[in-house]
């Protein structure tokens, strides 16, 4: 029986297939006929059809601000995706599932149900910044307390780890989709041009960040004017989004060391060693790990592929399975059994 680790987040799902690494990363958005309920495309496909789609054709994330939305629409996502990735027919995988450290008992069963419309034998739950600590090349088992900030579409996940469990853990809905959300409200109301959110992920990726760039850089933006609904473009510097896009990493920030204050101080004094993890999507905006560097005096980790240390890390537990407790664990009180 082989296992599937996934990593179902706000913007994207990654499958980790044991003895074959991350099989399959793609935008988490399904499209379906409004109708029939048919599956029409997943995915990258899916995502270009958000906010171009004819009437009878439903585009949609099931997954936001880190939180299954619509299970069913969830559930026919993650069986196509899993299909993609070598399951269907008589094959049913064990699916194991990473999950926020504060996660509720109705969210653990949405991922559940979830997991089993997927068609998974069975399902288990992994804490995020656990699987994310072990994908970002750290040992979760050390007793030196590490700091792992995971930015990703809809919430940044913020824990202190200690012995392979979450000792303080904090959520907050700034990440990804708040940047872009950003975004969107300063080309609106600075330029007078709305544009939908795919294109103001694409400027924040291209010229957005934190701290001023070495280089000047620019970008042409077309959509829709504010006035008269017309087409229009306009051109936007680099510069101008460093203050909307600070705000965001200033609330990131504060979370972060409202979070160090109730930490025990050993593990405390072990950050200055260990240092800061940065995780997820959101740790490649421009200057995000300098910033948060310079303000909390930690020396800042940015694996290589950030997106996919939480799929990664699940490759520590996939093997063991059969050890783990199926179905709800409640993991915001019962984190035996983990790693």
């Amino acid at each position: 029986m082989f296992a599937f680790g996934m990593d179902l987040g706000t913007s994207s799902v990654l499958l980790y297939r044991q003895g074959k690494g991350v099989v399959l990363r793609e935008p988490s958005v399904v499209a379906v006929r409004r109708r029939s309920g048919q599956v029409v495309s997943t995915g990258k496909r899916a995502r270009d059809l958000l906010g171009r789609t004819p009437e009878d054709v439903l585009a949609v994330r099931p997954v936001r601000g880190g939180v299954i939305t619509d299970c069913e629409m969830a559930g026919a996502m993650a069986r196509a995706m899993l299909r993609r990735a070598g399951c269907g027919g008589v094959f049913r995988p064990q699916l194991l599932v990473c999950v926020p450290p504060l996660v509720s008992e109705w969210e653990e069963r949405a991922v559940i149900d979830a997991g089993m419309q997927a068609g998974a034998s069975r399902v288990y739950l992994m804490e995020q910044p656990v699987a994310a600590a072990a994908g970002a090349g750290v040992d979760p088992h050390s007793p030196r307390g590490t700091l792992v900030v995971d930015i990703g579409g809809g919430t940044t996940d913020i824990a202190v780890l200690s012995m392979g469990a979450v000792v303080r853990a904090a959520s907050i809905r700034i990440a990804g989709d708040s940047c872009d959300d950003a975004v969107q409200t300063y080309l609106r109301e600075a330029h007078r041009l709305h544009v939908g959110l795919p294109s103001a992920e694409y400027i924040k990726c291209e010229i957005g960040g934190v701290l001023p760039r070495e280089e000047l850089r620019q970008i042409t933006v077309r959509g829709r004017r504010v006035a008269d609904g017309l087409p229009a473009c306009v051109t936007v510097e680099a510069g101008e989004l460093i203050p909307i896009l600070r705000e965001q990493a200033q609330q990131i920030l504060a979370a972060i060391c409202a979070l160090i204050e109730t930490t025990p101080p050993e593990l405390v004094g072990d950050l200055t060693e260990t240092g800061l993890v940065l995780t997820g999507g959101g740790s490649r905006l421009y200057g995000m790990d300098a910033y948060l560097s310079r303000e909390l005096g930690l020396e800042a980790h940015v694996p290589e592929d950030p997106e996919a240390c939480v799929a990664q890390g699940t490759s520590r537990l996939l093997g063991r399975l059969k050890e783990c407790r199926e179905g709800a664990l409640n993991l915001a009180r019962r984190r035996q059994g983990m790693l």
